[in-house]
């Protein structure tokens, strides 16, 4: 395989300041022409050789396991409803509005990861609590990939149930960062420092803001002990190295790493990785890789890979 073959890979996993970073396709998108979290956008990846992707997967009503984003089928496909109140046979006779194409099974895209040496990021879009029967079903559906799978949760209720494959942490539900966000259903409030965080120690005003941090990142760490990787949104990330915390450094000790969600095409792609990386990012998430792998790897912008 040549150099214009190797060039993304290659991108994606650079050495920063002596460190491994690794850049992951959001819902699998590579390509802007096939629908996000489907099965041609997990072959598209799969062929250009990231070192990582995403997919969102929900539970059906039988429990079959779908590679979907929203809780409803309504605003992406020809169907309507919840999907967790659909079958699979509801389910196969639904198809992405853009596109054209199906929804991806997990089962489907593990097959195909199964032949390639991407890691495969699960992000597990329930916050019910989840039953031993779907516990074991979603560990059996991934151990084919044992090695190169990580599981995601907003839910450590969740996470911690998992014992046959690493799980990564969302702390989103407990404690974030969204300048100009509007109230929703958690966090409640927002504390003095300005972090959406329903915890007392976020209105008592006399610890300082790096003794505030640190207290409530060692408390969330006690909610997922066995977590190997948090999952943080790039405002929180951002906002807590202003304030002082370096939170890739935090977490390090507890041999945890640190992936950043999500990165933009509206966003400013050299400077945001520089502050990320400087955070102790080691994962950054992206819906735009080839723009960030340009980036990084100097590619002129009329180089790389071709949408099919």
């Amino acid at each position: 395989m040549g150099d214009a073959d190797d060039w993304l890979p290659a991108a994606l996993q650079p050495t920063i300041s002596g460190r491994r970073r690794v850049v992951c396709c959001h819902s699998a998108a590579l390509s802007a022409a096939h629908a996000p979290n489907g099965l041609a956008a997990v072959l598209v990846c799969v062929e250009a050789r990231v070192p990582r992707l995403e997919v969102d997967v929900r539970f059906a009503a039988d429990d079959t396991l779908v590679c979907f984003h929203d809780s409803t089928l309504d605003r992406l496909t020809t169907g309507a409803g919840r999907v967790a109140e659909a079958s699979l046979l509801a389910l196969r006779a639904v198809s992405y509005r853009a596109t054209g194409e199906p929804l991806a099974l997990l089962d489907e895209v593990v097959d195909v990861m199964r032949r390639s040496d991407t890691v495969l990021q699960v992000d597990l879009k329930l916050n019910r609590p989840i039953s031993p029967e779907r516990v074991q079903r979603l560990e059996s559906a991934l151990e084919p990939l044992a090695g190169r799978v990580i599981l995601g949760s907003q839910s450590p209720w969740n996470l911690r149930k998992f014992t046959r494959v690493p799980v990564a942490f969302d702390p989103t539900l407990f404690l974030n960062y969204t300048a100009g966000r509007r109230q929703s259903l958690y966090p409640r409030q927002r504390g003095i420092h300005g972090f959406w965080d329903d915890s007392p120690l976020a209105r008592n005003p006399y610890p300082t803001v790096l003794e505030y941090l640190e207290t409530r990142i060692d408390e969330l760490h006690g909610l997922v002990p066995g977590a190997v990787e948090w999952m943080v949104d790039i405002g929180t990330v951002l906002r807590m190295a202003e304030l002082g915390l370096n939170l890739g450094e935090h977490l390090a000790p507890r041999g945890i790493e640190l992936a950043a969600w999500t990165l933009r095409a509206r966003d400013p792609i050299e400077p945001t990785l520089t502050r990320l990386w400087a955070a102790g990012t080691t994962t950054v998430i992206t819906d735009v890789p080839l723009d960030v792998a340009r980036v990084l790897s100097g590619t002129r912008p009329g180089v790389g890979i071709a949408a099919p």
